[in-house]
C-alpha cells in the first residue's frame, strides 16, 4: 500500500479584516507572501509551490517538512504584527497529503489539510494558535494544541517593536543578539534587542520550537498510520517515555 506523503499545513485567516481598510488588508497580505519569501531561503524546497489565499482574508501554505512547522507559524505571525495593522491566526496540520492541485494549494486534499482547517475552523476566541495531528498519535495529539496555545499566549503580548526583532531571531542560523542588533533597519543597539527578546518570552518560545524541530514527526505520523504503537516499541531517543494512553484531542 502506497503511503501518502507527510506535510504540514497552515490555515489562517487575518484578525478582525472587516476593520481594515482594502489597502490596509492588501498590505497585510503582502506582509504574509513577503515573509513566505523569507522561509523559503531557510530550507531549499520547503515551501510548496505559492501561498494560497482565498475568502479574501485567508490563507493557506503547505511545507514539505512538518518539524519546519512551528518555527514558520511562529514567522508569519511577528511579520504580521511587526507591520502594526493586524495579526493572524494559525492552525498547523501534520498529517498525510493525498493530492496537491497544480493550481491552488487551497485546492489539494488529504489529512493535514483537513487537520489544519478543522483547527482554524474550531478555534475558540481564547486562542490564536493551534496545532493537529491525528488523534490516534496519542499522547501527543491532545498535547499539540496546548502547546499552541501557550505560544499564543507570548506571541499575543509582543509590541510592534519586539515582533521585528523576534522576526530576525526566528532565522534557523539561530544570530545572536549583536547579528540582530546589525540586521535590523535601521541597525540598533544589542542592550535594545536583549530588551526586546527579553520582554517577548523569546527564548520560552525558542525552546518550543527547538523541541518541534528535532521530533521525529515523520516517524510517529508513519508509525501511527500503520499501527497502534505496541508497548516495547522502539522510539526515536526525545520520543521515548512517551504512553500511548488516550488524551483528549482539544483543550480550549
Amino acid at each position: 500500500m502506497i503511503q501518502p506523503k507527510l506535510y504540514a499545513v497552515l490555515t489562517g485567516d487575518i484578525v478582525k479584516s472587516s476593520r481594515l481598510s482594502p489597502r490596509q488588508l492588501e498590505s497585510v497580505r503582502s506582509s504574509l507572501t513577503g515573509a513566505v519569501s523569507v522561509v523559503r531561503r531557510w530550507q531549499p524546497g520547503l515551501v510548496k509551490d505559492k501561498p494560497d489565499f482565498f475568502r479574501g482574508d485567508a490563507w493557506q501554505l503547505l511545507l514539505i517538512d512538518p518539524a519546519r512547522a512551528l518555527r514558520v507559524g511562529v514567522y508569519l505571525r511577528a511579520a504580521v504584527l511587526a507591520k502594526g495593522l493586524a495579526d493572524t491566526r494559525v492552525s498547523i496540520g501534520l498529517g498525510g497529503v493525498d493530492k496537491v492541485s497544480p493550481r491552488r494549494v487551497s485546492l489539494s486534499m488529504g489529512q493535514a489539510f483537513t487537520l489544519s482547517g478543522h483547527g482554524l475552523d474550531n478555534m475558540t476566541q481564547y486562542s490564536k494558535m493551534t496545532m493537529e495531528i491525528p488523534e490516534r498519535a496519542d499522547p501527543l495529539s491532545g498535547w499539540l494544541p496546548v502547546v499552541g496555545h501557550l505560544c499564543d499566549s507570548l506571541i499575543g503580548q509582543w509590541t510592534q517593536r519586539q515582533a521585528e526583532v523576534v522576526c530576525v531571531a526566528l532565522d534557523p542560523s539561530e544570530p545572536d543578539q549583536d547579528e540582530i542588533a546589525k540586521t535590523l533597519k535601521p541597525p540598533v543597539s544589542k542592550q535594545a534587542v536583549a530588551k526586546a527578546l527579553n520582554g517577548a518570552n523569546w527564548y520560552a518560545i525558542r525552546e518550543a520550537v527547538r523541541l518541534f524541530e528535532t521530533t521525529s514527526w515523520k516517524f510517529i505520523l508513519r508509525t501511527q498510520n500503520n499501527a497502534t504503537t505496541k508497548k516495547g516499541c522502539l522510539l526515536p531517543d526525545n520520543q521515548k517515555g512517551l504512553s500511548p494512553t488516550r488524551q483528549p484531542k482539544k483543550v480550549v
